[in-house]
């Protein structure tokens, strides 16, 4: 069965789940699991948001990224595109700012960040999403001077143990 909320008003939002009873049994079924109904309000200005120490990194730097608005009671929620739910979500802040870590990042970190808010006395209505800053992991270069051979660890049964050798390069992957 489908139901359906005519209009958006702020006290649509909330928690939902279904349950059903059968006409021929006094018995109702379990609750489904809940599923939150957050209403978009565009009369709270959408967040801002910046991005440390720099959009495009090399993988395991950790990485802060700071959301702020006008509003100095609210619970701040970061957003990775491609998500539906918030990766992390902060508690009520007094001061009008949130930071967020993201520690020993890597290439799935990679992609377009926002922010939102959720006013203090209003758990289930959200600001708009605010702009994005990109994240660019990139893998970790080689320290200069380092070997220009592969370096690889050669099984060698009849001598109980492996060799590593640039100069056998049958199997061997660069490092």
């Amino acid at each position: 069965m489908d139901f359906s909320l005519i209009g958006s008003k702020r006290e649509h939002a909330g928690i939902y789940w279904c349950l059903y009873e059968v006409s021929w049994s006094r018995e109702a079924s379990e609750k489904s699991d809940p599923v939150e109904l957050v209403l978009t309000d565009r009369s709270f200005p959408p967040p801002g948001i910046s991005l440390h120490p720099d959009q495009r990194v090399e993988m395991r730097t950790n990485i802060t990224i700071r959301c702020w608005s006008l509003n100095y009671r609210a619970a701040f929620l970061l957003h990775k595109d491609g998500s539906s739910d918030p990766i992390q979500p902060q508690e009520f802040s007094g001061v009008g700012t949130a930071s967020f870590t993201l520690f020993g990042v890597t290439p799935a970190d990679s992609g377009t960040y926002r922010c939102s808010y959720r006013p203090r006395g209003y758990p289930f209505v959200s600001s708009p999403l605010g702009d994005s800053v990109m994240l660019e992991v990139t893998p970790t270069v080689a320290p200069p001077g380092g070997s220009e051979h592969p370096i690889c660890m050669t099984p060698l049964p009849w001598m109980g143990g492996c060799v590593s050798a640039s100069s056998l390069h049958g199997g061997c992957e660069w490092q």
